[in-house]
């Protein structure tokens, strides 16, 4: 099994990475993290894998840390989810954030992610509870990042209607309430989170050296 790869990074795209490893070019798909950390074109990097068999073709899937590959294996033992949408689950949460979410059945938290309906958020804490407090140790609860419920968890669902994604609304929402305190309401919550936000968009094509 293939559980990790380090080489030159050939070219990217936005979803994908090419590695160079001693003259075999391997392509990768990989979650956004990975992505977001990636080096320049020719530099050296490395990426945890899972190597999956399927009846047309083999494919690597390549992540930022051991964490996120287990939490990806975990996810694709799951009845109704493919390595298509674990990805995308990846990309949308950390593995600690995923983790909590379970833990404390947010199920509003699950059902955003992409590829989630209620039925599999469901069947991801009835499958995965146990299993995932195996694996990662969680955080004492005060040390926690906010969770929607109650007029926190109003602004994040409000946050995630106008496009954000799960962690990104949470984050938004734990800064704006840290700065406002306990008084703060909807409205402020929403006004501040959304005035210190600072979208970073683009299109990432494939980089390849000239």
């Amino acid at each position: 099994m293939i559980v990790m790869l380090t080489g030159k990074l050939l070219a990217s795209d936005e979803s994908s990475i090419v590695l160079d490893v001693n003259g075999v070019g391997f392509q990768v798909l990989v979650t956004q993290e990975v992505l977001r950390h990636i080096p320049g074109i020719g530099q050296e990097m490395r990426v945890y894998t899972h190597f999956h068999v399927r009846d047309d073709a083999f494919v690597l899937y390549g992540f930022a840390t051991e964490d996120e590959r287990l939490l990806f294996q975990q996810l694709i033992g799951v009845s109704g989810i493919g390595p298509k949408t674990a990805l995308g689950i990846l990309s949308a949460v950390t593995p600690a954030e995923f983790t909590r979410a379970i833990h404390q059945q947010q199920i509003s938290i699950l059902t955003s992610l992409p590829g989630v309906g209620k039925k599999t958020a469901e069947r991801l804490m009835l499958e995965l509870k146990d299993k995932l407090m195996d694996v990662y140790a969680p955080e004492p609860e005060e040390d926690w990042p906010i969770v929607p419920g109650g007029g926190l968890g109003d602004a994040v669902e409000a946050l995630m209607a106008l496009g954000y994604a799960a962690q990104e609304a949470e984050r938004m929402v734990q800064d704006a309430y840290t700065r406002l305190g306990d008084d703060s309401d909807l409205q402020a919550l929403l006004k501040l989170a959304l005035a210190s936000s600072i979208p970073q968009k683009g299109d990432r094509g494939w980089r390849r050296n000239e």
